[in-house]
C-alpha cells in the first residue's frame, strides 16, 4: 500500500468517525477518495523532504470540487510521529481539522465544524460569521480554525475581536481560476518577532512577511497555521483579467529575445492584440519577479515595495509588490518558464531589470557572490507610460532619501578617537 493510499484511508476513517457536519457517504477506490456524498474527490501526493525522516511527512491533498467545474484545491500539510504511519495519521487529522471544515462550509454556504465566514457585516462571531475580512476583502471566503506547535496560552486575540491580515495578498496573487485555497503560517522567532508565510494553491505562490503585526511576544520557536477557501464571483472580470495577464507574461517571456529592443517587442505585442497597459505592466513589474528568482538565493535583501511614478505627475510610495498581480503571477509563471525557455532567453529575462543590473555592477566592481547577502536594494521606480522627466526626477529624489536613511553609518578608522 502506498503512503498516499494510506493517508486517504486515514482521512476516510477520521471523517466517518467525526460524522455530523462532515458526514456523508465515502468511497475509496484506486487512490481516490470520494467524500461529502460524492461532491468532492480527494487524491494525495507525498513529497520527498530535503532531509528524509521516517517520523515526518510532507503531504499534498487535492480536493476536486464537482460542484465547481471540478476545480482542485491543493492543501499542503505536514505530519509528525514516532514512525511514518503515525506521521501520516497526524497529517490526516490536520487535513480534517484545518481544511475539511472550510471546504464543507464553502460547498454548503454556511460555516460548519469550527470554520467561519469572514467579511460578514454585522455578523455574530459566536455563530461563525466574522465582520473582519482577514485580508480577503469583498470575497466569499471561509476560514478554518488554527492549530499551533510550540505556543502555550492564547497569544492571539479571538477572531471576533481583531482583523489580523491572515490572508493579505492571497486574492491578488491567485491564478485565473474561480476557487482557491490559501494557507497562512505565522511563526515566532522570540525577540525577533513574528513572520508570516503565505501559500496559495499548494506551492503555486509562496510569500513571506518578515514583520507580522502581532503585538504579543512569542517563544523562540513556534507557529500557528490555518487555511481559507475563497472564490471570485462567477463570471468575474478579475478572473478574465488575470487570464489575460498570464497570457501576456507567457508571450512576453517566450519572445523576449526575438526583437532588437524591448520597444519593438512591445509594439509587436500590441499589434497582435495584447492590451498595451498590461504589456507595460509585465515589462516593468513581471521582470522584477524574474530577476529575483535568479538572485534571491544569494541573500540579496530586496525591498518589498516599489515606487510608482504616474503620468498625471503623482507618485505612490511604498506600494507592496505582492499587491500587484503582475509581480506575483510573474513569480509563479517564472518558475515554470525557467524549465521551458532556452537558457539564453531565461538569463536575458533575469538580467533585464534595474535590480539585476545593480547586482551585476556590484559583481563587476569586485563584490564576491558570497558577500551579496550584505547588499540591500532600494525600492525600484516603476513609471507609467507617459510619465514626465520631472516626475521621474521627483521619484529619484525619494529613492535617494530612502538610501540615505537606510545607509549604515560609516566606520571610523581605528586610529581616530573623535
Amino acid at each position: 500500500m502506498s503512503d498516499a493510499h494510506q493517508l486517504l484511508e486515514f482521512i476516510e476513517e477520521g471523517l466517518n468517525i467525526h460524522g455530523e457536519e462532515l458526514g456523508g457517504w465515502t468511497q475509496l477506490l484506486d487512490e481516490q477518495l470520494k467524500i461529502f456524498d460524492g461532491r468532492v474527490t480527494l487524491s494525495a501526493e507525498i513529497h520527498e523532504m530535503e532531509t528524509p525522516q521516517d517520523g515526518m511527512v510532507h503531504c499534498h491533498v487535492f480536493a476536486q470540487l464537482h460542484d465547481y467545474d471540478d476545480e482542485v484545491l491543493d492543501a499542503c500539510v505536514f505530519g509528525m510521529g514516532d514512525d511514518r504511519e503515525k506521521a501520516l495519521r497526524e497529517a490526516s487529522v490536520l487535513w480534517i481539522t484545518l481544511v475539511a471544515g472550510p471546504i464543507r462550509s464553502f460547498l454548503d454556504n454556511h460555516p460548519v465544524c469550527m470554520a467561519c465566514q469572514i467579511g460578514v457585516a454585522g455578523g455574530n462571531p459566536a455563530e461563525g460569521f466574522i465582520p473582519s475580512d482577514f485580508g480577503l476583502p469583498r470575497l466569499r471566503a471561509y476560514v478554518g480554525p488554527t492549530v499551533s506547535r510550540g505556543i502555550e496560552g492564547n497569544l492571539f486575540p479571538s477572531d471576533g475581536e481583531t482583523n489580523l491580515p491572515w490572508f493579505r495578498y492571497a486574492s491578488e496573487s491567485a491564478a485565473p481560476r474561480r476557487v482557491h485555497l490559501a494557507k497562512a503560517t505565522v511563526l515566532s522567532s522570540g525577540k525577533n518577532g513574528w513572520h508570516r508565510e503565505l501559500e496559495i494553491d499548494g506551492h503555486d505562490i509562496s510569500h513571506r512577511d518578515d514583520d507580522w503585526p502581532l503585538p504579543a511576544n512569542g517563544p523562540e520557536f513556534g507557529y500557528i497555521v490555518r487555511f481559507a477557501v475563497f472564490e471570485f464571483p462567477q463570471n468575474s472580470s478579475e478572473v478574465r483579467e488575470r487570464a489575460e495577464l498570464e497570457r501576456t507574461i507567457q508571450h512576453f517571456a517566450e519572445h523576449f529575445t526575438d526583437h532588437e529592443s524591448i520597444d519593438q517587442l512591445i509594439e509587436a505585442m500590441v499589434e497582435r492584440g495584447f492590451d498595451s497597459q498590461i504589456v507595460q505592466e509585465v515589462e516593468s513589474i513581471s521582470t522584477i519577479a524574474f530577476g529575483r528568482l535568479l538572485f534571491e538565493s544569494t541573500g540579496v535583501q530586496y525591498a518589498s515595495t516599489v515606487i510608482r511614478a504616474k503620468a498625471d505627475g503623482t507618485i505612490e510610495t511604498d506600494v507592496p509588490l505582492m499587491s500587484l498581480p503582475a509581480y506575483s503571477r510573474g513569480r509563479a509563471l517564472g518558475i515554470k518558464l525557467r524549465e521551458s525557455l532556452p537558457p539564453e532567453t531565461w538569463e536575458a529575462l533575469n538580467l533585464y531589470n534595474a535590480e539585476s543590473n545593480a547586482i551585476l555592477s556590484a559583481l563587476d566592481q569586485g563584490v564576491a557572490v558570497e558577500d551579496l547577502g550584505g547588499m540591500r536594494m532600494a525600492p525600484s521606480i516603476v513609471p507609467e507610460v507617459g510619465t514626465s522627466s520631472e516626475t521621474m526626477d521627483k521619484a529619484l529624489k525619494i529613492v535617494n532619501e530612502i538610501m540615505e536613511r537606510t545607509r549604515p553609518p560609516a566606520k571610523k578608522p581605528w586610529w581616530k578617537f573623535w
